[in-house]
């Protein structure tokens, strides 16, 4: 009996149709990679998306580098907050209407900053 149920379970977990993820065009139109970076991965759902990178410059250079990137067309700066650990948070929107987040993290212990940008996609 259990070799049945197990195969079973294998069975409908291998029918399930893969989820959607979201596109980084979907997402994050016009991507402003940070300054001398890495890609450390990705995340996201159908509707949303989270990409990290690691660069070498330091959070303030970084929001520095996404302030002036994103107060030109056709973005536009909405929020701009340090927060008390030293990260640095931007939100901007796409003149398309699509959010744009942007998380500046220090590294505890080491030159550089953690990047997050988080896109969503918006219905027409």
């Amino acid at each position: 009996m259990r070799p049945l149920l197990l195969a079973l379970v294998v069975l409908v977990a291998c029918s399930e149709a893969p989820r959607k993820q979201a596109t980084v065009s979907e997402t994050i139109p016009d991507i402003l990679v940070p300054p001398r970076a890495t890609v450390l991965g990705r995340e996201g759902g159908e509707d949303a998306l989270k990409l990290r990178f690691r660069s070498e410059v330091a959070p303030a250079e970084v929001a520095e580098f996404y302030r002036v990137a994103l107060a030109k067309p056709p973005w536009r700066i909405v929020g701009n907050s340090r927060m008390a650990d030293g990260s640095i948070a931007l939100y901007a929107e796409h003149a398309g209407g699509k959010p744009l987040w942007v998380n500046i993290q220090p590294i505890p212990g080491e030159p550089g900053s953690f990047v997050d940008l988080l896109g969503a996609r918006t219905t027409p």
